[in-house]
C-alpha cells in the first residue's frame, strides 16, 4: 500500500507540514477552475492566455515572494512503473515560469515501494537533464516512507546516500521575472489568493 493515494493527496500533506515555515503555503491552484477562470478571463480580456498547469504548492515566503513547486509521485499501481517517464513535470515546472514565480521547483517523490535501482536512475537522470541543460527550475527527490516529515528522505542525485529533507523552494531564480505578461500573471494570482505584494 502506497503512503499516498496520489500527488493532490501529497501536496495537502505537505502544505500541512510545511506552513508554519511560511507566511502562506497553498496546494493545488489550479487557475482554470470556476473558482478562478472568470476573473482570469476578466483580467486578461480577449487575449487571455492558457491557465494551465494548475500549481501543485505555492509558497509565501517572509518577504511576500512567490514561490511555485511542481509534483511528481512516483508509486506502484495500476501503470508499470517503466512506464513513467524520469523527466516526467519538466514540462509543467517551465510553464510555471510564465506565471511569474521569484523560484519554480520540480519536486519528485518516490514510494518506499518503489525499487532502489529504478529510483536511483531516474533521479541521477533528471538531475544530469535539468542541470546539464541549464534548466531554470530546482530538482530535489525525495524518498517516502511515511506521511510525516521525518519520513521524508532527500535523494543526493550524484550518490546512493538519503539524508534529511530539506524542503526548499528556493534556488535558481525566474529568468521571466520582469517579463510583462509574468508580471501580470503574478498581480492575478497576488488578488486571487489575497497575498499582498511585496
Amino acid at each position: 500500500m502506497t503512503v499516498f493515494e496520489d500527488e493532490n493527496d501529497l501536496a495537502g500533506c505537505l502544505r500541512e507540514m510545511l506552513a508554519p515555515k511560511f507566511k502562506e503555503v497553498y496546494a493545488n491552484v489550479n487557475l482554470a477552475s470556476h473558482r478562478f477562470y472568470a476573473d482570469w478571463e476578466k483580467w486578461w480580456g480577449e487575449s487571455a492566455p492558457v491557465a494551465q498547469p494548475q500549481v501543485d504548492l505555492i509558497f509565501v515566503s517572509s518577504d511576500l515572494k512567490l514561490l511555485a513547486v511542481e509534483l511528481k509521485y512516483y508509486r506502484p499501481g495500476k501503470n508499470s512503473l517503466a512506464h513513467w517517464p524520469y523527466y516526467a513535470g519538466i514540462d509543467e515546472a517551465l510553464a510555471l515560469l510564465k506565471f511569474g514565480f521569484t523560484c519554480v521547483s520540480l519536486w519528485h517523490f518516490f514510494d518506499a515501494e518503489v525499487p532502489d535501482d529504478l529510483m536511483r536512475s531516474y533521479v541521477r537522470d533528471c538531475y544530469g537533464l535539468t542541470v546539464g541543460l541549464g534548466l531554470r527550475i530546482n530538482y530535489k527527490a525525495f524518498r517516502v516512507h511515511g506521511r510525516q516529515e521525518s519520513d521524508i528522505k532527500e535523494i543526493a542525485p550524484m550518490s546512493k546516500s538519503e539524508v534529511q529533507a530539506i524542503f526548499s523552494p528556493y534556488g535558481t531564480s525566474n529568468p521571466l521575472l520582469d517579463n510583462l505578461y509574468a508580471k501580470k500573471a503574478a498581480d492575478f494570482i497576488r488578488k486571487a489568493l489575497r497575498i499582498p505584494s511585496p
